[in-house]
C-alpha cells in the first residue's frame, strides 16, 4: 500500500434506531483528571513571558479562540463545519469536512461542560449538526464523504466516502451523546449516525479496512494495513453497535518496523497527528494491548523523538533550521509555501535529514495535539511561539496552521481538524474532559474489551 499517497489524499489541501444505554463497563477504569503534577504546573507562570499570564490562563485563552472557529465558521443553516477558514475570520471555505464536523461536535461538548456559552445554545448547535450529518450529508453505506458542501451536504472535490473521517465524526457524536445524555434527540441522532455504518462492507479479505469508496472507481485499493491513525478506526469498527467487524481485525494490520528513542521502541508514522487523534478520545494511559504494548507510551516516545529529531536538524544544518529545537518544534501534515505537505519526523533511526521537503516550517497544531501527551514540552513551545511572534501567528482562532520563521512565510488559514485536535487535547490536559465523555460511551469500552485490551490500574 502506498501509505504516503493515501495520507496526502486524506488531508488534501483545499482552496476553498434504539438509543444505546449510556452505561460504561466496569472492566476499565474511568478517565481520571490530568496528572496532579501537571495540573500544579498549570498554575505557574513561565519565565520571561511578556503577557505574564499563567499556563492555565494561556490554555483557557487558546481553547476559547479555538472554539470560536466552530461557532463563527459553521454554516448557519446546517451547522456543518468548513475544512478551513481565513485565520483573521474574513472568510471560510464552502467545503465541509466530515472529520471537522466530528471535532465540532467534540468542541460543542467541551463548551457545554465549561459553560463558555449557554448550554441551550451548545445543545441546539449539536442537534443541528447531528441532524444535518444524518439527513443531509451524502454517504455510502453510512460512510460520509470526506468533503461535502457546507450548505447542502453534497459530495465535493471528487472525494471518497471515507472510513477514517467517518470514524472521527462518530467519535465526536459519541462525546455529544454522553454530554447531552438528557436530550432524546441528540441520543437518537448520534445513534443513527453510528448504527447505519456498514463497517463489514469496507472490510477487505485480509481483515483490513479500506480507506474509502468512490462512485467512479468503487472501493479504493488502499487499506489501513499499517500503523497510523487507524487505531481509532479499527476499534470503533470492532465496538460498533451494528455491522461490527470481527475482533480479530485488531491483529490484522502490520505493526511494521519500529523506531527507537533512548533505547525504547515505538511504532511510528512521521506526522504527529497519527499519534494524537486516537489519543484524543480513547484514554490509553492505563491500558495494554493484547501484545502488552502501551499505545500511550508509544505516543509519548513519538513526540519526544520528534523534538530530538528537529533539534538535531538544527545542530547539523543551522543555516536552514537554526530555529528548530526545544523552544520551537512541531511537524505534522500542514500547509506550506508550496501547498499541503505530509511531513513530520523522524523517518528512520539515526537519520537526521530534511525528508519530504522539510523546509523550516513550524506547525503549531503538532504541539497543540500533544498538550495532554507531552504537556511541559507542548506548553513551553506554544507559549514561546505566541510570545515571540504574537498576533502574526496567534489570532482570532488561535494559531495559524503553519509558518516558517526562517523565510518569514506565514500561512493565511486555520484548518478545522488541527484547530479541533488542539482544543480537544488542551481540554484533556486540564480536566480529562473529552476522555471522560468518550470513555463513558459503551461502544468505547466494548471495543477495548473485544480487541483484548487490559487495564494496568
Amino acid at each position: 500500500m502506498k501509505r504516503s499517497k493515501s495520507a496526502v489524499s486524506r488531508r488534501t489541501f483545499l482552496a476553498g434506531g434504539i438509543a444505546i444505554p449510556l452505561v460504561a463497563s466496569g472492566l476499565f477504569p474511568g478517565s481520571s483528571l490530568a496528572d496532579p503534577v501537571v495540573r500544579s504546573n498549570l498554575n505557574s507562570t513561565g519565565s520571561g513571558k511578556p503577557d505574564g499570564d499563567s499556563n492555565e490562563e494561556f490554555l483557557t485563552d487558546l481553547q476559547r479562540r479555538c472554539y470560536q472557529y466552530f461557532i463563527e465558521t459553521a454554516d448557519p443553516s446546517t451547522g456543518f463545519i468548513p475544512d478551513r477558514a481565513a485565520a483573521n475570520g474574513s472568510a471560510a471555505s464552502d467545503v465541509a469536512s466530515s472529520a471537522a464536523c466530528g471535532f465540532g461536535l467534540t468542541a460543542h461538548s467541551i463548551a457545554a461542560r465549561k459553560g463558555w456559552v449557554a448550554r441551550a445554545e451548545t445543545l441546539q448547535r449539536t442537534r443541528q449538526l447531528l441532524h444535518s450529518l444524518v439527513h443531509l450529508a451524502e454517504h455510502k453505506s453510512g460512510f460520509v464523504y470526506h468533503f461535502f458542501g457546507c450548505r447542502d451536504g453534497a459530495r465535493m472535490l471528487g472525494s471518497e466516502a471515507s472510513s477514517i473521517d467517518t470514524a472521527l465524526m462518530i467519535a465526536g457524536a459519541m462525546c455529544a451523546q454522553v454530554t447531552f445524555a438528557d436530550d432524546h434527540e441528540v441520543i437518537e441522532l448520534a445513534d443513527q449516525l453510528y448504527r447505519r455504518v456498514d463497517w463489514t462492507w469496507m472490510l477487505g479479505d485480509n481483515d483490513c479496512l479500506h480507506m474509502g469508496w468512490t462512485p467512479e472507481a468503487g472501493m479504493l485499493p488502499y487499506q489501513w494495513d499499517t500503523f497510523s491513525e487507524l487505531v481509532i478506526l479499527v476499534l470503533l469498527a470492532i465496538g460498533a453497535p451494528n455491522h461490527a467487524i470481527p475482533p480479530r481485525c485488531w491483529q490484522a494490520w502490520n505493526r511494521g518496523r519500529a523506531l527507537h528513542f533512548q533505547g525504547e521502541s515505538f511504532l511510528s508514522y512521521p506526522p504527529l497527528f497519527v499519534h494524537q487523534y486516537p489519543m484524543a478520545y480513547f484514554d490509553f494511559r492505563r491500558l495494554r494491548s493484547p501484545s502488552g504494548r502501551s499505545y500511550w507510551d508509544n505516543s509519548v516516545r513519538a513526540h519526544h523523538a520528534q523534538i530530538a529529531f528537529m533539534s538535531e536538524l538544527s545542530n547539523r544544518n543551522p543555516k536552514n533550521f537554526a530555529h528548530y529545537g526545544a523552544d520551537l518544534w512541531g511537524l505534522t501534515s500542514s500547509d506550506s509555501v508550496n501547498g499541503y505537505r505530509d511531513w513530520g519526523g523522524p523517518y528512520e533511526d539515526d537519520r537526521y535529514e530534511p525528508d519530504r521537503g522539510i523546509d523550516g516550517t513550524v506547525v503549531p497544531s503538532a504541539a497543540g495535539g500533544g498538550l495532554a501527551i507531552v504537556p511541559q514540552q507542548s506548553l513551553y513551545t506554544l507559549r514561546h511561539q505566541r510570545d515571540q511572534f504574537a498576533d502574526k501567528i496567534y489570532g482570532r482562532y488561535g494559531f495559524v496552521n503553519a509558518y516558517n520563521p526562517a523565510t518569514g512565510w506565514i500561512g493565511t488559514d486555520v484548518i478545522g481538524i488541527d484547530t479541533g485536535i488542539t482544543l480537544a487535547m488542551a481540554d484533556n490536559l486540564e480536566s480529562g474532559g473529552v476522555w471522560q465523555a468518550f470513555m463513558a460511551h459503551p461502544a468505547a469500552t466494548r471495543a477495548l474489551q473485544l480487541a483484548g485490551f487490559t487495564s494496568t490500574a
